[in-house]
C-alpha cells in the first residue's frame, strides 16, 4: 500500500485538478501541439540553466536583473509610443468618466454605471490621478500609460523581490523575470489598457508580502506596513469586490493553525483584523465616493448580484457573459424585479443542469478561467495603425503572442504541479503559512467564479501572483536535488537555442494558415448605445471628415453611423482622389476594396432636409486617433468616428 505521507495534501490535490484542466483548456485549438511542445523544451532548459544561474556571484545576478528590467521599461515605452490600441467596453467607459471628471464635469451621461456601480469608485479614483497629472501638464494619454507602466513595474518588482525573499534562488528569480519580462505579459493587456485586474494582482501580492513579514517586523515596521495593508485592501475592495475571497481564506488558514495549535505563534491575528477593518472600510469610502463624484445610483437601471450568478449557470454561454441574459435584465423595471427573475432562472437552470450538467459546467469555467492565449485581445480592439514593419509580420506576430505566452505558463504549472505532489507546509515558518494562504485564496478565486459568478479568462489571471509565490515556498524535493547535474554550458545554450527556434518556427507555420483577419487600422472605443450614449446631431448640409493612415494593405472598411441614419459615406484616397461610396448596413456602412498603405479620408455627409445623428466619440482631453474628426470645417483632436479597417486573408 502507498504510504499516506507520499500523497499531496487536500489542497494541493484540489489546486493541481485545477492547472490540469486549465492546461487541457490551453491546448485544445490548433496552438496545443505547438504550446505542449514549447513548454517541454522551456522546463528542458530551465532545468539545465538552473545550476549555472545559482552559481552566479550576487554582484552578476544582481546587475543582470537590473539591466533586464531596464530593458523590459525601453520595450515598454517603445510599444505605447509606436504602438497605441484602442481601448474598448468596460475600460474605455471608465477612462471617459475619468477623463471628464478630471476636467470638472460631475455627471454621468449614460446609464453604464447605474448598472455597473462597482466601476465608479475606478472612475473617480482615476479622475484624481489625472487631475494630479494635470498640475504638471501631462496630456491624458501619457498619464494613464504613466499610471499602467507604475502599477505593472512595481508589481513586477515587487513579485521578483518577494520570490528572492521567500527562497533565495537565483534561478528562481531569473525565472519569474523570464516569464513576466521576455513573454507578453509585461508588453500586452496590462501594459495597454488600464483596468483594475492588475490592481488587484498588486493588492494581493502586497497582502501576502505584509503576512509573510509580520512575524519579524519591529513596532515601527508594523505601524508602516500596517497602514499600507489596510489603504491596499481597502483600494482593492474599492476597485474589484472579489478580492472579498481574502477573508474565508484567512479564516481557513486560522483554523488550520488553531488546530496545530501555532496560530499565536504565527502572529496572524493583527494582519486578519486590519484585513477585516480595510473591507469594513469600503462600505463608507465607497458612500464618500458616490457623494464627492456627485454620482446617485439608480434601481431602475440597477443590476443586482444575482445577475453575475445567472449568467455563470447559462450552460450555452459556458458560464461566461451572455448578451442575452444582460437583455433581459434590461427589460425588467428595476433591481428587484430582476433579482426576482434571476433566482428563478438559476433555479430553473440548476434544475436542467442536473448533477452531472453542473460538473461539467463547473470543469468547462475552469478551463476558461485558465485560458491565457488571448492576453493581446483582452479589451483591446486592435491598434490605432500599427507600424508598417508590423503589418507585414502581423499574424507571425500574434501567433508568437499566443505560443509564448501560453507556453510559459504551462511551463510555470508543470513546474509547480512536480513540487507540490510532496509538499508538506511547515507551519512554523510565516513564509510557508504563506505559501498556505496563497493557494487556498488561489482556490478560493477559481471556486467563487467557478460555482457562484460569470467567468473571464483575465478572471483567472488573478491567481498569478499567489501561483509564483507558492511555487517559490515549496521546497525542491530531495531527490530533484540529487538529481540535478551541472550541464555542459554548450548543451543548456543549445537547449535554449532550440527552444527559441522552435517557439518561432511554429509561430511562422501558423501565423501561414490559421489567422483569417488582421486589423490594419481601428478606433473602436465608445460609450455605447445600449448605454443611452447620445449621437451627434449633423445638420442638413454639413460634412464630417477624419484621416485615418494605413501602413498596411486592408479590403474590408467598416465604419459605424447609428441606427436609422441617412447620410451618404464614401472614403478618399488622399493621394489618388479615388473616392469609394460606402453602403449602408444597418448602423454600419462598409465598403470591400482592396486598399493600399496610404492616407485615407472618412467622409460623411447630410445630403437630406432633415438633421441626422452621427455616432462621434467624444473626451475632454484623451486623444482616441491620430488624426482629428472635422465637422463642418471645426476640428476637434479629442473626437473620433469609430471605425476598423481589416485584411481579409
Amino acid at each position: 500500500m502507498m504510504n499516506r505521507k507520499a500523497l499531496p495534501t487536500f489542497f494541493s490535490t484540489v489546486l493541481i485538478s485545477c492547472l490540469a484542466i486549465g492546461t487541457l483548456s490551453n491546448l485544445t485549438d490548433y496552438t496545443g501541439i505547438a504550446v505542449l511542445i514549447v513548454a517541454v523544451l522551456i522546463c528542458v532548459s530551465t532545468q539545465l540553466f538552473a545550476n549555472r544561474i545559482n552559481k552566479l556571484t550576487f554582484t552578476h545576478f544582481r546587475f543582470g536583473i537590473g539591466m533586464g528590467l531596464l530593458t523590459m521599461l525601453v520595450g515598454q515605452i517603445f510599444v505605447l509610443n509606436t504602438m497605441p490600441v484602442t481601448v474598448y467596453h468596460d475600460p474605455y467607459r471608465v477612462l471617459s468618466q475619468a477623463d471628464q471628471m478630471a476636467a470638472g464635469h460631475m455627471t454621468w451621461n449614460i446609464t453604464y454605471f447605474w448598472r455597473y456601480a462597482n466601476n465608479v469608485p475606478m472612475a473617480y479614483l482615476m479622475s484624481l490621478w489625472l487631475r494630479f497629472t494635470q498640475l504638471f501638464g501631462l496630456s491624458t494619454n501619457f498619464s494613464v500609460h504613466l499610471l499602467s507602466i507604475l502599477i505593472l513595474d512595481s508589481f513586477i518588482i515587487l513579485l521578483l523581490s518577494t520570490i528572492w525573499k521567500i527562497s533565495h534562488r537565483q534561478s528562481m528569480v531569473v525565472g519569474a523575470f523570464a516569464f513576466l519580462a521576455l513573454t507578453p505579459f509585461a508588453y500586452t493587456y496590462y501594459l495597454q489598457i488600464f483596468y483594475s485586474d492588475l490592481t488587484n494582482m498588486l493588492v494581493l501580492l502586497i497582502v501576502m508580502r505584509v503576512v509573510m513579514d509580520w512575524p519579524h517586523g519591529s513596532k515601527m515596521n508594523h505601524l508602516v506596513s500596517g497602514t499600507g495593508l489596510v489603504i491596499s485592501v481597502l483600494i482593492g475592495a474599492l476597485l474589484k469586490p472579489n478580492i472579498i475571497v481574502l477573508l474565508p481564506a484567512l479564516a481557513i488558514v486560522a483554523l488550520i493553525l488553531i488546530k496545530k495549535k501555532l496560530f499565536k505563534k504565527s502572529l496572524l491575528l493583527t494582519p486578519i483584523i486590519l484585513i477585516a477593518l480595510s473591507f469594513g472600510l469600503s462600505l463608507p469610502a465607497t458612500q464618500a465616493i458616490n457623494h464627492a463624484s456627485n454620482y446617485t445610483p439608480d434601481a431602475k437601471y440597477a443590476f443586482p448580484v444575482t445577475h453575475w450568478m445567472m449568467m455563470g449557470m447559462n450552460s450555452s454561454h459556458h458560464g461566461a457573459y451572455s448578451g442575452k441574459d444582460v437583455g433581459r435584465n434590461i427589460k425588467l423595471p428595476n433591481k428587484t424585479a430582476r433579482s426576482h427573475a434571476d433566482l428563478k432562472r438559476i433555479s430553473k437552470r440548476v434544475k436542467t443542469l442536473g448533477v452531472p450538467g453542473l460538473i461539467k459546467l463547473w470543469v468547462v469555467k475552469i478551463g476558461i478561467l485558465l485560458n491565457v492565449r488571448g492576453i493581446q485581445n483582452w479589451y483591446n480592439g486592435g491598434f490605432r495603425s500599427a507600424p508598417a514593419w508590423y503589418q507585414r509580420h502581423a499574424r507571425f506576430f500574434m501567433e508568437l503572442t499566443i505560443i509564448s505566452y501560453a507556453a510559459a505558463t504551462l511551463a510555470f504549472w508543470f513546474t509547480l504541479i512536480r513540487r507540490l505532489f510532496g509538499w508538506r507546509p511547515d507551519l512554523t515558518d510565516s513564509r510557508q503559512v504563506t505559501a498556505l494562504l496563497a493557494i487556498v485564496t488561489t482556490l478560493g478565486y477559481l471556486a467563487f467564479h467557478t460555482l457562484l459568478w460569470e467567468v473571464e479568462p483575465r478572471y483567472g489571471q488573478a491567481t498569478l501572483p499567489l501561483i509564483w509565490l507558492l511555487l517559490a515556498a515549496v521546497p525542491i524535493p530531495s531527490r530533484e536535488k540529487q538529481r540535478a547535474v551541472e550541464a555542459p554550458r554548450i548543451l543548456a545554450r543549445l537547449s535554449m537555442v532550440v527552444t527559441l527556434l522552435m517557439t518561432f518556427s511554429f509561430a511562422g507555420i501558423l501565423s501561414q494558415s490559421q489567422f483569417k483577419k488582421v486589423i490594419v487600422a481601428a478606433q473602436r472605443s465608445q460609450l455605447s448605445e445600449q448605454y443611452h450614449a447620445k449621437p451627434t446631431t449633423v445638420r442638413p448640409g454639413h460634412v464630417i471628415t477624419e484621416d485615418v493612415s494605413l501602413h498596411g494593405a486592408a479590403n474590408h472598411f467598416s465604419l459605424q453611423i447609428h441606427n436609422g441614419s441617412k447620410v451618404n459615406a464614401s472614403l478618399e484616397n488622399l493621394k489618388t482622389h479615388v473616392r469609394y461610396h460606402l453602403y449602408s448596413a444597418g448602423r454600419n456602412y462598409h465598403l470591400h476594396q482592396h486598399l493600399k498603405a496610404g492616407q485615407y479620408r472618412m467622409i460623411i455627409q447630410n445630403g437630406t432636409r432633415k438633421s441626422q445623428p452621427v455616432d462621434i466619440v467624444q473626451t475632454y482631453h484623451y486623444q482616441l486617433a491620430d488624426h482629428p474628426v472635422i465637422v463642418n470645417g471645426q476640428a476637434n483632436k479629442h473626437a473620433s468616428l469609430v471605425y476598423t479597417f481589416r485584411l481579409h486573408l
